[in-house]
């Protein structure tokens, strides 16, 4: 597909540009031990690091539709010391699209509670991609 620009990928994430909305996808695949996750959550900051000095406004779009349970520690680590570093880079934006996994659901739910409790980002839920690029799209207009 062309409006991927594939820049990390492992058996259970992957992550790539998409330069239509501009957004930094993150594709996240079934259950993920949280040494994993966590690996992960940090390489996507990092991959955020180097490609948003290429783009006006790059959003981040969450495809957590296959996403397994994430532990609350998991999350907590995420709002509390992952997302301040996002919105120092200037991001503000989050999109999700839904988990098909009702444990997935249920994580998805506290993080963005918590997100939003934090103040970190505007999140919002989407049952597409088309839907979340849609409206990441409306804010970059």
């Amino acid at each position: 597909m062309s409006d991927r620009k594939i820049l990390f990928s492992t058996n259970n994430i992957v992550f790539y540009i998409d330069e239509t909305v501009p957004c930094l996808v993150n594709e996240w695949r079934g259950f993920i031990k949280s040494s994993d996750f966590r690996s992960g959550i940090l390489k996507l900051l990092e991959v955020y690091k180097e490609q948003q000095p290429h783009y006006q406004n790059l959003h981040l779009l969450a495809d957590t539709r296959t996403l397994g349970v994430i532990n609350r520690e998991d999350l907590a680590w995420i709002t509390e010391e992952i997302n301040p570093q996002y919105v120092a880079l200037g991001a503000h934006y989050e999109a999700f699209v839904v988990s098909e996994n009702a444990f997935g659901q249920i994580s998805l739910n506290r993080y963005i509670v918590s997100t939003m409790e934090k103040g970190n980002f505007t999140v919002q839920i989407f049952d597409t991609m088309e839907n979340a690029k849609a409206w990441l799209k409306s804010l970059t207009i």
